[in-house]
């Protein structure tokens, strides 16, 4: 469905906003996937340096401990060391811990991403169904706008919350960045400090030269030893620098897909409130159809004529040849018969529901009028003041109609049935004219009575009953 509303349906612009937002997406979630792969092997090399360095300085270790004649100028120096090591691997284990934070983070954000994508599948989904019913007829203009405007209303509320909890978790993410800022710079202090002790120790060199005889194969091993120290520890230093460098580009990622995430959780505000909205209208269609079909079984078993909307549950009422009088609003007694079969029908089928009557808000007779007007067809297009005044006396003459049908119906020694009272609680007139149910063939007669020869006036008098239905209930 989504497919087909971008192929078929959707603006050039709109299909056009669309890719670009997916293929960005695509694009970051490439970059954060490569920038995490290349700081997981910086933090495997940094790793084995560690260890290393570790071996390194217990082989130094070891040989001055041999050495007894320098042992008593060098126990101090070693013992600096061996503190310092300490330090810089509760360093490097707190590194480790903030990383899996950040990690931590990043996931929360991938399982963003991967809720903005069935967001969009299921927003487009929504976006479809809502414009097929509108299409379709099946939700008037002044409904879809109300749903539109309290989709509009509840996603703004969800947006708030959404963006509090991003804001959330960036604050924690540049918190954990700062923290690992800081413990890097105090690693690079130890290191500096370690570098310093490690050229003092060098200086203890010239002093023990006397014991060169006795430590040449000592020293040599401690001058290789010492070398692969300091290229280790320079090799850390630039991967920490490179460390640095991939935080912050990364921090830069998490901005864009932080701006992403917000216009994204609009459209998945809007969603959620649509799909709501969508599964009151497809509930009320099924209620109307039930409803629909009911009149229809009962009108038939008694055998009255109307015409039934499947769909809305709208009823015209079928009079026969017997309608009101021309410019009269009184109603025959054939006319009187067919409400008094109908009405305890349509009455029982709205209210002997019971999952339908309380869902069930009003109940309208529309009363309709034929275009003519003292003899003659009255054009509802023209600006003549006598042809404004006959709209405004057929406009009144629908409405006398119709409301000569409901005081029939409210005088109970009329009529009687079940669901009387109810029904009348409900009950509302109105006229249309015959603006709404009439196609007029020809405009150009000149009298009222060739005009309806051309045009069926009868059917210009109509009368709908129609309910509508409260979906908050």
């Amino acid at each position: 469905m989504k497919n087909d509303y971008l192929a078929n349906q959707a603006s050039k612009d709109e299909a056009q906003e669309y890719q670009e937002l997916m293929d960005k997406l695509t694009l970051l979630q490439e970059d954060a996937k490569s920038e995490k792969d290349k700081l997981v092997q910086q933090a495997l090399e940094n790793d084995k340096k560690a260890k290393a360095l570790n071996k390194y300085q217990q082989m130094v270790r070891n040989v001055m401990n041999a050495n007894k004649m320098a042992k008593s100028k060098i126990i101090n120096r070693d013992d600096l060391i061996k503190d310092q090591d300490v330090e810089i691997a509760d360093q490097e284990v707190e590194i480790k811990d903030l990383n899996q934070d950040i990690q931590h983070k990043q996931q929360l954000i991938a399982q963003g991403e991967k809720q903005i994508a069935d967001t969009e599948q299921a927003l487009q989904r929504r976006m479809n169904e809502l414009r097929y019913a509108y299409k379709q007829n099946k939700l008037n203009k002044s409904k879809f706008e109300q749903q539109m405007a309290a989709a509009k209303a509840d996603a703004n509320s969800k947006i708030n919350g959404l963006s509090n909890a991003n804001a959330q978790y960036q604050a924690q993410l540049q918190e954990a960045n700062d923290q690992l800022g800081q413990t890097q710079s105090d690693l690079s202090k130890t290191k500096g400090m370690l570098a310093q002790k490690e050229g003092e120790a060098r200086g203890l060199q010239g002093q023990l030269g006397e014991a060169k005889g006795q430590l040449g194969k000592t020293q040599s091993e401690l001058a290789s030893t010492r070398g692969a120290l300091s290229q280790t520890s320079g090799q850390l230093a630039a991967a920490q620098g490179e460390l640095g460098q991939a935080k912050g580009q990364l921090g830069n990622l998490k901005g864009q897909l932080g701006n992403l995430q917000g216009q994204v959780g609009n459209l998945k505000g809007q969603l959620n409130a649509t799909e709501g909205q969508l599964a009151q209208a497809r509930a009320e269609i099924e209620a109307r159809k039930a409803v629909a079909t009911e009149i229809s079984k009962g009108f038939a078993k008694a055998g009255i004529k109307a015409e039934i909307d499947g769909q809305t549950g709208d009823v015209v009422l079928d009079f026969g040849q017997q309608y009101f009088d021309s410019d009269s609003d009184r109603l025959k007694r054939e006319m009187k018969g067919v409400i008094e079969k109908a009405m305890p029908i349509y009455s029982r089928s709205l209210f002997g529901n019971p999952k339908i009557s309380d869902k069930v808000s009003a109940v309208e007779i529309v009363g309709f009028a034929s275009p003519t007007y003292q003899g003659r067809f009255i054009d509802p297009n023209s600006s003549k003041p006598g042809d404004k005044e006959a709209l405004k006396y057929n406009m009144d003459l629908s409405y006398r109609r119709a409301k000569s049908i409901f005081n029939y119906m409210l005088d109970e020694d009329n009529v009687r049935f079940e669901h009387q009272k109810q029904l009348m609680g409900l009950m509302k007139v109105s006229g249309r004219s015959f603006l709404e149910v009439m196609k007029v063939q020809n405009r150009g007669v000149a009298t009222a009575a060739e005009f309806c020869k051309q045009n069926d006036c009868k059917k210009a008098q109509r009368v709908i009953i129609r309910f509508s239905m409260d979906q908050k209930k």
